[in-house]
């Protein structure tokens, strides 16, 4: 008589237990329309806004948006007041830090986002 409730509590706990598995992510549908909506929504993409200039001034050197100036490196680039290096990224353009990439202004200085 006591092996039916038990049985019972077995199968009901036994649904319950998670089975250690991980769920599969959701995958979202394919693009089953034309080629023409994917090259739509590549140009879509925002182009970035530039709000701030680093500006060349004379003697090797920039002057930063909070009106500091640093003296320009040797390989390209400069070095923040913090120590911290701002790298050319092979493009004339320069990589912030916070990864941020500026664009040559063509006035030896650049435009950072």
């Amino acid at each position: 008589m006591r092996l039916l409730p038990v049985a019972l509590m077995s199968l009901l706990l036994s649904a319950c237990v998670s089975s250690g598995q991980q769920q599969a992510a959701p995958v979202p549908p394919a693009n089953l329309g034309s080629s023409q909506a994917a090259a739509g929504a590549a140009a879509a993409t925002p182009t970035p806004t530039y709000t701030r200039r680093v500006t060349a001034i004379e003697g090797g050197r920039y002057r930063l948006p909070d009106g500091s100036t640093v003296a320009a490196e040797p390989g390209g680039g400069f070095r923040l007041s913090n120590g911290v290096m701002v790298s050319p990224d092979g493009t004339g353009g320069i990589i912030l830090p916070n990864g941020a990439r500026c664009v040559p202004d063509g006035a030896g200085g650049y435009l950072c986002p």
